[in-house]
């Protein structure tokens, strides 16, 4: 066995399906997605796991054992934004659009495998809200700036504490596999035959292969981050453009690099965001 250790969200048991289909040789015939886009299929098809050689689980989280090799899913903090989105649509079919997390909050977070502990989180971080059963919402602007400082201070964010434990004995065989690389088709099948290679192994896979583009495909946050960097770009030109409807974490992304770069708290009691970075320069007095 050939252990894949990740963290929630960081598409895992994708990677254990190509690798199980393309390295291993394993006659896979189903597809892995489900109607969140993510792999989990896979967990209803008893012939594939009885037979896979690569299974990927959160060992690391968990304390459980691994096997002898194993591949590590890494990332760093430029991927954040992407991650923490499809973390919380994807990781234990949650399907949590932090857009409308607002509404109905406390038992949106109350009956997620991997996000409970963020109501204690919340109250600790606002004492005032009192999130609870009886007060099942938390206001939008509240919710921005909660993950704004997860992406001004990375280092501290859950996502990266998470990856943190991903370690193991200096004996430990393993190769990492970049979150990245999922992104991008090239990187993705070079990474795929980095290791077939470390295995000793042939790998199947082709560039004219489908399951990539299939798997693009599935990824509804995609593009977040090239609008964030589009309303970014412009505000560090002095550029005046109109911001699009914006998900609350391409928000919270957006307020926490610029208050970061420029040392500016962004406001706090906004239900509305900018309309467009004009606004945003006046506001950090850029002019």
């Amino acid at each position: 066995m050939i252990s894949i250790d990740f963290v929630p969200g960081s598409h895992g048991h994708f990677l254990e399906f190509v690798c199980n289909k393309y390295i291993s040789g394993h006659d896979v015939s189903f597809t892995p997605f489900n109607n969140l886009g993510a792999s989990h299929n896979k967990f209803s098809n008893e012939e594939y796991n009885k037979n896979k050689l690569f299974v990927a689980n959160h060992y690391s989280q968990y304390n459980e054992t691994l096997s002898d090799r194993v591949i590590r899913i890494t990332f760093d903090h430029d991927d954040l934004l992407l991650l923490t989105a499809g973390t919380f649509l994807r990781a234990g079919n949650a399907n949590i659009h932090l857009n409308n997390l607002q509404e109905n909050t406390y038992h949106t977070l109350a009956n997620s495998e991997f996000f409970s502990y963020l109501i204690d989180s919340l109250n600790t971080a606002y004492p005032d809200l009192n999130l609870s059963a009886e007060n099942p919402n938390c206001p939008r602007y509240i919710i921005r700036e909660f993950f704004k400082f997860g992406f001004m201070r990375p280092e501290e964010n859950g996502l990266v504490l998470a990856l943190r434990k991903l370690t193991y004995p200096l004996a430990t065989n393993y190769i990492d596999f970049p979150y990245k690389n999922f992104y991008n088709k090239q990187l993705f099948y070079e990474g795929v035959k980095q290791i077939s290679s470390w295995l000793g192994k042939p790998c199947g896979l082709q560039s004219d292969d489908t399951i990539w583009l299939d798997f693009f495909n599935q990824q509804v946050f995609r593009y977040y981050k090239q609008t964030c960097n589009a309303v970014i770009n412009h505000v560090s030109k002095k550029q005046s453009m109109s911001i699009p409807c914006l998900g609350l974490l391409q928000e919270s992304y957006i307020d926490g690099i610029l208050e970061s770069t420029y040392g500016v708290e962004m406001p706090f009691n906004n239900v509305d965001y900018f309309k467009s970075t004009a606004e945003i320069i006046d506001h950090l007095c850029l002019k």
